[in-house]
């Protein structure tokens, strides 16, 4: 009996082991699912709106939701890959499933949702240019695939997409906040920032997964945790589209920065040792 007792146990024991594995691809189908979800929004608007048979206010009800859904779909793929890792159950399959998703979700559908906004009356160059990021964030993915051993522990090589899927849904939320529609300049912004954002993410150019201060520690993260939170939670439209821009630029400013100083290096050099022979 006893020994059927500890057999039962070990089982039990054994069937959970097997299932923490799925928990993250669980957190990654989350993310596929809002990503697919916000797609299907922004058809739906651009469906009934041809009908004619819409309110304003719907419509930008529904253009919020359908950004906010990428946004969800960003913070569970924030937490996916950590879950994996904390669990010590990363896998191939669980890398390429993520990367799918991860294509998806900020890759098609803020593509759909800004030609469905704002670059659906711009023509084959609207088109041509949310093709162009999507193929991006594809080749975004599939480096990220290739190179996922190699890179750096804290940082990224090219904006993550995430984050340049950001670049494109957080304007339109705060938009659709305050009822705000999409004029001509506001289409050459996405005609220019959708392909810079693409850029961004097939370059070389590195980006940190933590921000690496000297002050930085378990409390002043949590400080800084929770003043993002209160803003996210207060006023999620001007939060999210702060630390997303702040994000963006400031990895490009310090790539430039890095760059000048390493052109400028050899010529101090060159200066310092003809003083030196003076």
């Amino acid at each position: 009996m006893v020994e059927t007792g500890r057999l039962k146990m070990k089982r039990k024991k054994t069937r959970r082991q097997s299932l923490i594995p799925l928990l993250p691809n669980l957190l990654t189908t989350g993310n596929l699912f809002f990503g697919l979800l916000s797609i299907m929004t922004s058809i739906q608007i651009v469906a009934l709106r041809g009908l004619g048979d819409v309110s304003g206010e719907w419509v930008y009800r529904k253009f919020w939701w359908a950004s906010a859904f990428i946004a969800i779909a960003a913070v569970l793929d924030f937490f996916d890959g950590k879950l994996a890792r904390a669990l010590k159950s990363e896998t191939s399959f669980g890398l390429s499933y993520d990367s799918l998703s991860d294509l998806v979700s900020f890759g098609v559908a803020p593509g759909v949702l800004m030609y469905s906004w704002v670059l659906i009356d711009s023509g084959k160059l609207g088109l041509m240019v949310v093709l162009f990021y999507i193929v991006c964030t594809a080749l975004r993915l599939a480096r990220f695939n290739v190179q996922s051993k190699t890179v750096e522990k804290f940082g990224f090589k090219g904006l993550p997409s995430p984050m340049a899927a950001g670049l494109v849904y957080s304007p339109i939320m705060l938009f659709s906040a305050i009822l705000s529609s999409p004029d001509e300049k506001v289409m050459w912004f996405y005609l220019v920032v959708a392909p810079f954002a693409g850029l961004l993410m097939v370059s070389d150019i590195p980006y940190w997964k933590y921000p690496r201060f000297r002050f930085w520690g378990p409390f002043n993260a949590l400080v800084v945790a929770s003043i993002i939170i209160t803003a996210v939670v207060t006023n999620p439209e001007i939060a999210i589209i702060s630390v997303v821009y702040l994000y963006c630029l400031l990895g490009l400013v310090f790539y430039l920065i890095r760059q000048l100083r390493k052109k400028t290096a050899p010529v101090v050099d060159e200066l310092e040792s003809r003083e030196t022979h003076l």
